[in-house]
């Protein structure tokens, strides 16, 4: 049984290209990224494709490709499901309260000689910088108070997404995106395909903050301190000492 999804905006285009249909963009050849992952007993790579560069409109395109790459669910505990679909529903999820992350132009997949396909396309986040890149290049640069902006942007944004009842289960800084770093920081998720609904609000903060700080560099303990405050809608005043507690359990399983 195939599953296709077209964004109605862009269907002309990707008609326009001959890639408004899974057997096209699977044939497609594309740059890869970065070498596709042989596991779960199959693969998965994504790769950049630019399209309609020749004409009024152009896009800068991600496309992501996996062939028997599902993870086994309840519902699914036999062949499991594409990992590429939970990432395609947190996707249009994040459209629809309007947080930002990569749009969705495309999301398909089927079975071929038993083998299990799905192809999920994206645009690009033209303008923005991963946050790792960006530590390292810009951040030691920018002013102190362009810094605590930063930090406390990123950090009222993970709140936010946080209280949508998610857990990205790996933020690393390369999966925060951050577009005008120096005037008015505006940020991005992406790689939700881990991500999942949790009931629990400390679980959702303990564990993703944990693995954010765990991978972040170039951030000093008091800018940390400066990010859970602004995280948790704290003052500048000492922290209760629940907070500290938290805190300390955060600051302690980033070091595993």
């Amino acid at each position: 049984m195939k599953k296709m999804f077209i964004a109605t905006p862009h269907h002309a285009l990707l008609a326009s290209e001959q890639l408004d249909n899974f057997e096209a963009l699977w044939s497609r050849e594309i740059a890869w990224f970065e070498e596709p992952n042989q596991r779960r007993g199959g693969w998965s790579g994504v790769g950049r494709l630019a399209i309609g560069q020749a004409g009024a409109v152009g896009l800068n395109l991600f496309v992501k490709k996996q062939e028997n790459h599902g993870r086994r669910t309840l519902f699914h505990p036999i062949n499991g499901e594409p990992t590429f679909r939970r990432e395609f529903k947190r996707l249009q999820f994040l459209a629809l309260h309007q947080f930002s992350a990569p749009k969705v132009l495309f999301y398909g997949e089927t079975t071929v000689g038993g083998s299990q396909r799905a192809i999920l396309v994206t645009e690009a986040l033209e303008g923005y910088h991963s946050l790792d890149t960006l530590l390292l290049e810009q951040y030691p640069h920018l002013s102190r108070q362009q810094q605590r902006a930063l930090i406390a942007k990123v950090a009222t944004e993970l709140r936010r997404f946080h209280r949508l009842g998610l857990v990205h289960r790996a933020l690393y800084p390369k999966h925060i995106f951050v577009k005008d770093a120096q005037q008015d920081p505006q940020i991005a998720l992406i790689d939700l395909e881990k991500a999942r609904f949790s009931a629990c609000a400390l679980w959702r903060a303990f564990f993703d903050l944990a693995a954010l700080s765990r991978h972040v560099e170039g951030v000093s303990m008091s800018r940390k301190l400066l990010f859970f405050k602004c995280y948790f809608g704290l003052t500048e005043q000492s922290l209760s000492p629940f907070n500290r507690w938290i805190f300390r359990r955060i600051a302690k399983r980033s070091q595993r």
